[in-house]
């Protein structure tokens, strides 16, 4: 196909093609495969309120995390698709901020979920 305007890039999927392409941006980290003896993290469906997000790991998976800053304390926000039995949103603990910072290294190692 042509275009009537050269600096107009046109992408044409055809049928047999999805839309959803499945590209992640690589814009932030993704968790590792959560290790057989990880600490399980208290999460309740509790909304603590707004917060700063200082860390956010990729959303091309079923499930995304934020660590939040709310008034001197630290929380981790979990985003997940909602399926029986586990709240779309929901929250991890409050922590000051150097023990936030290895709760959250340890998500993102598969230590602790």
């Amino acid at each position: 196909m042509r275009a009537a305007y050269p600096w107009i890039a046109v992408i044409i999927i055809g049928p047999e093609e999805d839309e959803d392409l499945g590209l992640c941006p690589g814009l932030a980290p993704h968790p590792a495969v959560p290790l057989p003896s990880r600490t399980k993290l208290l999460w309740c469906a509790d909304s603590p309120g707004e917060g700063r997000v200082v860390a956010h790991t990729c959303m091309c998976q079923m499930t995304s995390y934020e660590l939040l800053s709310n008034g001197g304390l630290y929380r981790i926000r979990r985003d997940t698709l909602p399926r029986p039995g586990v709240p779309a949103v929901s929250c991890a603990s409050g922590w000051r901020r150097p023990e936030a910072g290895q709760w959250w290294q340890r998500l993102l190692l598969g230590h602790a979920r």
